[in-house]
């Protein structure tokens, strides 16, 4: 385990992984003791560990004096890269939605998602959208991708809530990044909701393919016929509400925030 003593005020900006990324951060002697704080660096949002909280010798262990071996250290799972979150970050008391969809694949990705935090905002929450990360140009696809995994996780574990479009992608399913979110998410115990254009059920909407004498689709395999417009394993877990991200808003504001206060991470 890294002494925190190692690092100093004059060191300059140091890299930290905390909530499954890589992040610019300083340390700071505060009452005599190091603390690794976030840009402003003013020392109000600070490192703290999930289950040690600030304890220094720990949370030094999660930093480096460059970006690559930060990042070499997510990448040969020297420890879990969401096991620190910064303190005093959003404000006190307003719930944290992680925003889960195929969204990430437009080509206004970071744009659009700006627009969709803006909206979270507008109905009093936090909107949780992977846009500010060191960048990883430097990394090879497969190593890139492991990356961002973790940051995604990171995200969700800090999210008390979790909104995903589970509209049709490529196909007649939900995008399986998507569905691996929402799995988490419920392991997690996190509060789900969906938002879907099409709120007929599985069957119905595969009707035009599924043979009338033997029940089954194209492909041979029965359909779920539960009465329901997703895989069961989705439409128990999740709020389904038909329509866009701003209706599901709205009812996820109804049931959580008009009826008091939401427990916050």
């Amino acid at each position: 385990m890294a002494p925190a003593e190692r690092y100093r005020e004059e060191d300059g900006e140091l890299y930290i992984v905390i909530g499954g990324v890589v992040a610019r951060c300083k340390a700071m002697q505060i009452e005599g003791i190091t603390h690794f704080v976030r840009a402003p660096y003013d020392g109000k949002v600070r490192a703290v560990h999930r289950e040690h909280g600030d304890e220094a010798s720990i949370i030094a262990s999660f930093v480096y004096r460059t970006k690559e071996e930060a990042q070499r250290a997510i990448l040969t799972n020297a420890f879990d890269p969401t096991a620190l979150k910064w303190s005093g970050v959003g404000e006190a008391g307003v719930p944290k939605i992680y925003l889960a969809g195929v969204h990430v694949f437009r080509p206004d990705a970071v744009q659009y998602g700006r627009e969709l935090r803006e909206l979270c905002r507008a109905y009093g929450f936090e909107g949780l959208y992977r846009l500010d990360k060191e960048p990883l140009d430097n990394l090879s696809g497969p190593d890139t991708a492991k990356m961002i995994f973790y940051a995604n996780v990171g995200l969700i574990r800090v999210a008390d809530i979790l909104i995903a479009d589970l509209n049709p992608f490529r196909g007649y399913e939900p995008d399986s990044g998507t569905v691996f979110e929402c799995g988490l998410g419920y392991a997690l115990n996190k509060k789900l909701y969906g938002f879907i254009s099409d709120g007929r059920t599985m069957y119905d909407k595969l009707a035009h393919a599924i043979n009338p004498q033997t029940g089954t689709f194209k492909d041979g395999m029965a359909v779920e016929n539960f009465g329901l417009p997703l895989n069961l394993m989705l439409s128990i877990p999740v709020h389904l509400v038909v329509g866009s991200l701003e209706e599901c808003l709205k009812r996820v504001r109804s049931d959580l925030l008009e009826d008091g206060p939401v427990n916050t991470v």
